[in-house]
């Protein structure tokens, strides 16, 4: 491309007369510069910045020196498209980009609430950690634990779930069970359904049931499996929302509880559905299959969107 056919280009990229595959390969030049390694521009305020230096070039090649403006423009060119070139050779047709890292904390007394892309619950204990991404992509549901925490996952066969707490792996479809890693050692106490686990050391490693417990010694690099104890099991769920057994609850009331535990509000289209009952066990279920109960009960209906819930129907037969 000569110098005459980039400076119309960039004119009509200005006015936004550019359409197709011209917008499209415009578009990726200016990403693809805010993709230098060097110097990335994370933002959408220096990437603009960036196009109105070049568009400014450009328009200066008319007044000023015609070799030496072209000379930058044209080296600004040559950056954008090495690495644009980088970047569609490591970013192939079908690949989704890297999801950010995020990492959630608690303070010591406090229980911080955690939901996860996957519609997992989280609930951090005592000066713990959690590191996660913002969005699960890929064959495995992949977190990382310092600390205590109690776990709700979703249900996703397909998709098993994986937390790393030092040297002990623990893998999961969906289930609930609490980890609470100590300087001397790991413990998992299973609630519901059954948990892999697997240390360094330990490949083959041992499968915890309900009332069931894992012990892993660090010092002695061993793990094994004991007998919970009951109170263990109520200690694993204090200072959370985990119990949801509900028994002849109004709605209302019910209703509530699902809003705090899921972050979501819940609206409904006939307020006398507040005045139903509901006798259901819901703990350890997932949003979608609490609100799937809930209508059953109402004979109502339900529609996600965002964080708000709508709930539809005529109430309930007592």
């Amino acid at each position: 491309m000569n110098k005459s056919e980039f400076e119309q280009l960039i004119e009509k990229y200005q006015r936004g007369l550019l359409s197709g595959k011209e917008k499209e390969l415009m578009d990726a030049w200016f990403d693809a510069m805010g993709r230098d390694e060097v110097k990335p521009l994370r933002t959408e305020a220096e990437r603009e910045g960036l196009k109105r230096r070049v568009m400014a070039g450009v328009r200066r090649s008319r007044t000023s020196t015609p070799v030496r403006v072209w000379r930058i423009a044209a080296s600004i060119l040559l950056v954008a498209a090495a690495s644009f070139a980088v970047w569609q050779y490591t970013t192939r047709p079908g690949d989704q980009p890297i999801p950010r890292e995020l990492t959630a904390s608690s303070e010591e007394g406090f229980v911080q609430k955690v939901l996860l892309d996957d519609g997992s619950l989280v609930w951090l204990k005592n000066n713990s950690s959690l590191t996660y991404p913002e969005k699960f992509t890929g064959k495995e549901r992949r977190v990382a634990l310092r600390g205590e925490a109690l776990f709700e996952v979703a249900k996703d066969a397909s998709h098993p779930f994986i937390i790393q707490c030092g040297e002990l792996t623990t893998t999961v479809l969906g289930t609930s069970f609490n980890i609470k890693s100590s300087e001397k050692d790991i413990e998992v106490v299973v609630l519901t359904g059954k948990v892999s686990l697997t240390a360094q050391n330990d490949q083959q490693g041992i499968v915890v049931l309900p009332s069931e417990k894992a012990v892993y010694r660090k010092e002695m690099k061993q793990l094994a499996k004991v007998e919970t104890q009951p109170e263990e099991s109520v200690a694993s769920v204090s200072g959370t929302e985990y119990d949801m057994n509900f028994n002849q609850t109004r709605m209302l009331d019910a209703i509530r509880r699902i809003e705090q535990k899921f972050n979501v509000a819940i609206s409904l289209t006939d307020p006398s559905m507040n005045n139903c009952t509901i006798t259901a066990n819901l703990t350890d279920q997932s949003l979608k299959k609490t609100l799937d109960v809930i209508t059953l009960t109402l004979h109502a209906r339900y529609e996600v969107n965002g964080g708000v819930v709508t709930l539809t129907g005529t109430g309930c037969s007592e």
